[in-house]
């Protein structure tokens, strides 16, 4: 059964990366000179429900989702299990880039959205978002690419990642150095059209 997500406003790439480095800048500036991981533990847990209103929890969720966020609850919740599995501490920063995405990105939006639906129909209870299969929804307007897309600026801001280029790190170092996994820098890089 194909996958059904809420359109998003439209963002491209830029838009996000800015977003992205933005919130560097506001929270840890020293990672553009320095050359370090962006602490997105201590930003998902101490700055994000601050700045969103989203609040943060870990719980049991579901073999295979590794993390959720709802605006009609306004909850960012990421796998307990995911947290304690030491071994996947690269995809759960990533995971919690994307999450982050969400609660700073689509909670207003969707609940914005679904605000005016509700006045325009005069409905007394929230009207449900329309839902669109994945494949017909344009990447730009896709939530989940804006998220994943976001994850990879927040963690591996272009700055700090050319610079690391520049210095000679090749893609092992590179992982290291971000705390992200090489499939992860892969992907940024491709997205940045830059070449190791």
């Amino acid at each position: 059964m194909p996958r059904r997500i809420v359109i998003a406003s439209p963002k491209s790439g830029r838009d996000l990366d800015d977003l992205a480095l933005k919130i560097v800048k506001s929270f840890q500036p020293e990672l553009l000179m320095e050359l370090r991981a962006f602490d997105i533990e201590r930003f998902f847990e101490c700055e994000l429900e601050t700045i969103t209103g989203v609040k943060i929890d870990y719980r049991t969720l579901p073999t295979g989702i590794h993390g959720y966020t709802d605006s009609g609850t306004m909850e960012s919740v990421i796998s307990a299990e995911l947290m304690e599995d030491e071994t996947q501490l690269f995809f759960t920063r990533s995971t919690m880039s994307h999450e982050t995405a969400h609660a700073l990105i689509h909670v207003p939006e969707f609940r914005r959205k679904k605000a005016i639906l509700t006045s325009v129909h005069n409905a007394e209870h929230g009207i449900a978002l329309r839902m669109h299969r994945e494949s017909d929804v344009r990447i730009y307007q896709n939530p989940e690419w804006q998220a994943w897309r976001f994850a990879g600026a927040l963690l591996m801001p272009r700055p700090a990642l050319e610079e690391a280029i520049r210095r000679g790190n090749g893609l092992r170092d590179l992982s290291r150095l971000f705390n992200v996994n090489p499939a992860f820098i892969e992907t940024r890089l491709r997205a940045l059209k830059i070449t190791l």
